[in-house]
């Protein structure tokens, strides 16, 4: 297939480029005007298609002879103002769909975040949406668009907790702070949640593309085993040979406190986030699991790399490029 992929030199498109030429599709890579091409270097891709979500002209341009679009483009952070969240992730989606008229499919790349963090064990895509953020709201605005694009439309939803070579936003300083001892647990670490290895997620994406059954449907893909945080910070840290942290402060004080600061960094007119937000406390204090039992039986996703295989992968190349001392 002509397959367009926005997004395509972030982290996850990265993934889901070198998966889908693998797989023999000729891959064609959107991306932000202006921004470095390194996560794509040596893939076979069939061209460069600069374009911004809100450039109708540039995005008709990218989406010229595509068949099926890969949609990870997006404003992905757990700070900022609803309407920097809505011109991106629902208006700049709505737009996209718009250029890909004459395409045949669009699989969006969504957040469990739609759900909200009310505590899930073994939840899967039947439960409701219930999204308690501007990131959450803004991702489920952008399912909306997709489902009213007119276009076959696939909605995946990847485990809370995507890792995987070339993750500088979220592995690499997770990783650094592990190290420097800079990382507190949040009611023990005991909450459980799924993760999402990136090239697993890339193979599920792919499959969402690929499948006939897939058009209308909306999938979780994760790699299947539940964890904690707090099994999964001494799994990283076991292998970056430093100590796990132990400091633990409980959410019903933490919480209040992210309310508080994320007040006074807008009143401030702060543009970076303050050290605790509220997305990041609901992440770490309560169960969310979900289960991919619909990826695997309607698509035959079954993840291919392991949790611990995964992690020593991703800590191997976080060795590589971190700095040294």
């Amino acid at each position: 297939m002509e397959v367009l992929v926005t997004g395509a030199n972030g982290f996850i498109g990265s993934h889901v480029c070198e998966t889908l030429a693998a797989r023999g599709h000729n891959v064609h890579a959107m991306v932000q005007p202006g921004t470095p091409l390194g996560n794509l270097r040596g893939m076979p891709i069939a061209s460069v298609r600069p374009a911004d979500l809100r450039n109708s002209a540039a995005l008709e341009a990218a989406c010229a002879g595509v068949e099926v679009l890969f949609h990870l483009a997006a404003r992905v952070t757990d700070y900022g103002p609803r309407r920097a969240f809505e011109a991106v992730n629902e208006e700049g989606t709505r737009r996209l769909c718009a250029a890909a008229r004459r395409s045949r499919r669009i699989v969006y790349m969504s957040t469990l975040a739609v759900h909200g963090f009310r505590g899930h064990r073994g939840s899967d895509e039947t439960a409701p949406r219930d999204a308690r953020t501007e990131y959450g709201r803004s991702k489920a605005g952008g399912e909306d668009a997709v489902r009213a694009s007119g276009l076959e439309a696939v909605v995946v939803r990847p485990g809370l907790f995507p890792f995987g070579p070339r993750d500088r936003t979220s592995f690499f300083p997770l990783a650094a702070a592990l190290e420097g001892g800079r990382v507190a647990l949040i009611d023990g670490g005991s909450a459980l949640l799924s993760t999402a290895y990136a090239p697993n997620l890339a193979l599920g994406m792919a499959l969402a593309g690929e499948s006939p059954a897939a058009a209308g449907r909306t999938y979780v893909i994760g790699d299947g085993s539940p964890l904690t945080w707090r099994e999964i910070f001494d799994r990283i840290c076991a292998k970056l040979g430093c100590p796990p942290p132990r400091r633990s402060f409980p959410s019903a004080l933490v919480l209040p406190a992210a309310s508080l600061l994320e007040w006074m960094f807008l009143l401030a007119d702060v543009r970076k986030p303050p050290p605790i937000t509220r997305y990041r406390i609901g992440l770490l204090r309560g169960d969310f699991y979900f289960e991919s039992a619909r990826a695997r039986d309607e698509l035959g996703f079954v993840p291919p790399v392991g949790f611990e295989e995964a992690l020593e992968r991703t800590v191997a190349w976080y060795r590589e490029v971190r700095p040294r001392p």
